[in-house]
């Protein structure tokens, strides 16, 4: 048996914190923060927390705020929250109910130093944008 792989069964309930597992397994109720290197939640498996992991297959129902490498969401999967993503591969059938961040490391922009001392501009008003006829 692989000790690095965790299953939470159809008929069980876990809330807390998930670590040292490199793969896991839900089919029943998971209130918890995770990080692993997969996740597979079951069509019958239900995740609330936040999730950190290079792949993940969702076929039941996830909310909270996951960041992943990739993900997998089937015909039956159900997201809400935030996800952050690589790759996204999303079957006929599954539902987004959530914000979508593809490839969640932001670019540092570095400020022009011309540009550093330089004024804010204030947009126009609408009476001073409208051309006069």
């Amino acid at each position: 048996m692989d000790k690095s792989k965790a299953v939470i069964g159809a008929d069980a309930k876990f809330v807390g914190t998930i670590s040292n597992v490199k793969s896991i397994e839900i089919e029943g109720i998971v209130e918890a923060d995770l990080n692993a290197e997969k996740l597979s939640i079951g069509a019958s498996g239900t995740f609330v927390g936040e999730v950190s992991c290079d792949l993940v297959v969702i076929g039941g129902s996830y909310d909270g705020t996951m960041r992943a490498g990739s993900i997998w969401a089937t015909q039956t999967a159900q997201i809400a929250g935030e996800i952050h993503y690589q790759s996204l591969q999303m079957d006929r059938g599954a539902a987004l109910n959530c914000r979508v961040v593809h490839n969640w490391e932001d670019p540092v922009v570095a400020v022009p130093e011309a540009d550093a001392g330089a004024e804010a501009v204030e947009p126009a008003t609408e009476a001073e944008a409208e051309p006069k006829n």
